[in-house]
């Protein structure tokens, strides 16, 4: 029997234990939290506290180098000042969003309205900022504002190739052209380094920081001749400005290689600024706009024809009175009834009437195959983003007409660079080579890494059909409908082409594209180039508005190609001496005339502010010694105000310089200039030779 004593403690007894049961558990309960949070989440804690006071800021990488064919950058990079801060920390935030605002352009309150909706501890504030021009954003100390020096694209050269080499955002990320399709390579990989915060929210780096290098982007050296794009794009400006055109597009490539030397759309753009610019100003028209391409089919058509014997060059052919009444009861008609005449005839005067004749005797699927092998319908394959393949109907879908059509380039669409290809195949001995825009990979230096081989794709005709139609091509020229695009001494071999748009499902008489393709010199071709308006209003022909834009960009070009027009050969830019041939720079720009100098290792002493160069000394032809400077004197291109004095110059420097200076010419002649007539705004010249 228990005892009173022993009762009286009992309860007391029962509390005690389960008070000890609760300390018990708890103080296991509060040992394995702190297991758990010591052991098991360890890691993640300390991660915790370190982004108290660390912070992993990007060290981003550079982007590769850009250069034209010679070497001359295009892009490059330069470093900037990109500003951060932490919000919850950050003081004087209106002298900081003022100070932004006047470096960068934007409103003070877009910086205040960043600081306050950020989440986190840090937000940007504003990307890449030129602290030369705004010193005071390097001086000042501002607690919880953070800057990080950054690489920033800079594109040398401004506007000039924009929609080739496109643009890049912030971040260096390749948006548009080459800096799109060559991203991964161009871009590199951004490297880290984490930073301490002090006790004022400054970032500083840690006694060993953790830190991950970043690796450069690779460089491109590209195909573009920089001097020649430039007065492509002058040309085309004044071509499409002259023709009353809505927009043009000029491309030049190498037969020989399928090398781009210039490609150029108007209107443009400039890289730095892309929030200016438009839609149609930014893309490629040459790769992304297809049409149809009117009588520069003509040519092609003509290659089906000799290829397969159908017909020979100066085989009779019969216009008649220019009008032919087509499958399906429409009516073409020819804008010059050619009657009687030989192929080439038909060829030089463009006759719809007898190209739609001639085609029935190809069987469509031997046309088709021609057309096809020579790249219509097909993505060239040109490294740039954006390229259409164009239209062309296969056998199947024929009808009575569409061969006929397709002669002289109807229901067919192509881009202007497919056109251009062809074009190159027959100037290349009937070879079709890929068009391409990058010739090799670089190092940071410039070393060459990796050389991009040209691209052979098919042989299109024989040999003998591309000399054969060379010639056709030549008198197209010479005695045809594209004489405008002539120059004295050299052979050019070339088509014009004039087609109705066809929009909203419907031939529109009221818009048309003008167009002249062509090579040079036709012996030996060492450019292919095709130009193409967009509904001329002054004047509907490709050889009266797109032939003379070929015709002035071969003319100021010419000299930086280093064609000598009397044998129509390569000149060699170096001799193996350490002297150097002086070239004929007068009529040219001061920067182009630089460049050319430069080449030879020459330097250029100008007199005058302005203008064209009309007078060089020493004299070309002569000997100078490398390092020597060539006295350049200019003088402002003022039509009818200065009437440069061309006596003693050659033909082709004579047109030239009058052209440059916005004199129309007219010849007498060949040779050297021996007398000049001026008759208000144009100007005879006569040669030494009758």
């Amino acid at each position: 029997m228990t005892s009173p004593d022993e009762s009286t403690y009992e309860p007391i007894r029962v509390k005690a234990g389960l008070l000890r049961l609760v300390f018990t558990v708890a103080f296991a309960l509060v040992v394995g939290r702190l297991f758990f949070v010591q052991i098991v989440e360890g890691s993640r804690y300390r991660d915790l506290a370190k982004k108290q006071y660390e912070s992993k800021v990007p060290l981003r990488a550079e982007r590769g180098r850009l250069t034209d064919r010679n070497g001359h950058d295009v892009a490059t990079m330069m470093k900037m000042t990109s500003f951060a801060a932490d919000p919850s920390i950050i003081e004087q935030r209106e002298l900081v969003a003022q100070l932004l605002a006047s470096a960068d352009g934007e409103p003070a309150q877009v910086y205040l309205d960043r600081m306050r909706n950020a989440k986190g501890r840090f937000v940007w504030l504003a990307r890449a900022i030129n602290t030369v021009l705004f010193p005071v954003l390097d001086t000042i100390r501002i607690k919880g504002l953070i800057r990080v020096k950054e690489p920033k694209r800079l594109f040398s050269h401004g506007p000039l190739a924009a929609q080739v080499i496109g643009t890049t955002d912030v971040d260096n990320n390749g948006l548009t052209g080459i800096e799109l399709q060559y991203n991964e390579l161009l871009r590199g990989r951004s490297g880290f380094v984490v930073m301490q915060r002090d006790g004022r929210g400054r970032l500083r780096p840690g006694i060993d920081p953790e830190r991950e290098a970043p690796m450069d982007g690779q460089g491109l050296q590209m195909t573009i001749d920089l001097e020649i794009q430039r007065v492509v794009e002058q040309e085309l400006e004044r071509g499409v400005r002259e023709a009353g055109a809505a927009s043009g597009t000029v491309v030049a490539i190498e037969p020989s290689t399928g090398d781009v030397l210039a490609m150029a759309s108007y209107p443009s753009f400039h890289p730095n600024r892309l929030d200016l610019a438009s839609d149609d100003a930014i893309r490629i028209r040459a790769i992304t706009d297809q049409f149809e391409p009117g009588s520069t089919m003509k040519a092609i058509t003509a290659a089906a024809l000799l290829e397969e014997g159908r017909i020979g060059r100066t085989d009779a052919v019969d216009g008649g009175v220019g009008e032919l009444l087509m499958p399906g009861g429409a009516i073409v008609k020819d804008d010059h009834p050619v009657g009687q005449t030989t192929f080439q005839g038909a060829l030089e005067q463009s006759s719809n009437v007898v190209f739609a004749t001639l085609s029935k005797r190809l069987d469509d699927r031997v046309f088709y195959k021609v057309v096809r092998d020579f790249g219509f319908g097909i993505p060239s394959g040109i490294d740039l983003p954006g390229e259409v393949r164009g239209r062309l109907k296969r056998p199947n879908q024929f009808d009575a007409s569409t061969k006929m059509y397709m002669s002289f380039g109807y229901e067919v669409s192509a881009t202007p660079l497919q056109v251009l290809t062809a074009y190159a195949a027959i100037a290349n001995g009937g070879v079709l080579m890929q068009p391409r825009i990058v010739r090799a990979v670089t190092a940071k230096d410039g070393t060459v890494l990796r050389e991009i081989a040209p691209q052979r794709v098919r042989q299109v005709i024989r040999a003998e059909t591309a000399r054969t139609l060379t010639e056709m091509l030549v008198g197209v020229v010479n005695n045809g409908t594209g004489k405008r695009a002539s120059i004295a001494g050299l052979r050019i071999a070339g088509k014009t082409g004039t087609a109705q748009a066809y929009t909203q499902g419907a031939y529109d008489r009221k818009n048309y594209r003008a167009s002249f393709v062509g090579f040079y010199p036709a012996d030996k071709p060492r450019v292919a180039m095709m130009v193409i308006l967009e509904n001329p209003t002054n004047d509907i022909y490709g050889g009266s508005t797109a032939a003379p834009v070929f015709h002035r960009i071969v003319q100021k070009t010419m000299t930086m190609l280093r064609l000598d027009v009397r044998t129509q050969q390569t000149i060699s830019a170096v001799p193996s001496s350490d002297t150097v041939v002086v070239p004929d720079v007068r009529g040219l720009k001061l920067t182009t005339a630089d460049s050319v100098l430069d080449r030879l290792g020459l330097l250029a002493d100008t007199a005058g502010s302005a203008g064209l160069i009309v007078h060089q000394w020493p004299n070309p032809g002569s000997r100078l010694v490398r390092g020597s400077s060539v006295r350049l004197t200019m003088r402002a291109p003022t039509p009818g105000a200065t009437r440069p004095g061309v006596i003693g110059f050659s033909m082709r420097k004579a047109i030239t310089v009058l052209h440059a200076a916005g004199f129309e010419v007219r010849v007498r002649g060949s040779g050297r200039v021996v007398r000049q007539e001026w008759d208000q705004a144009s100007c005879t010249i006569h040669g030494s030779a009758p």
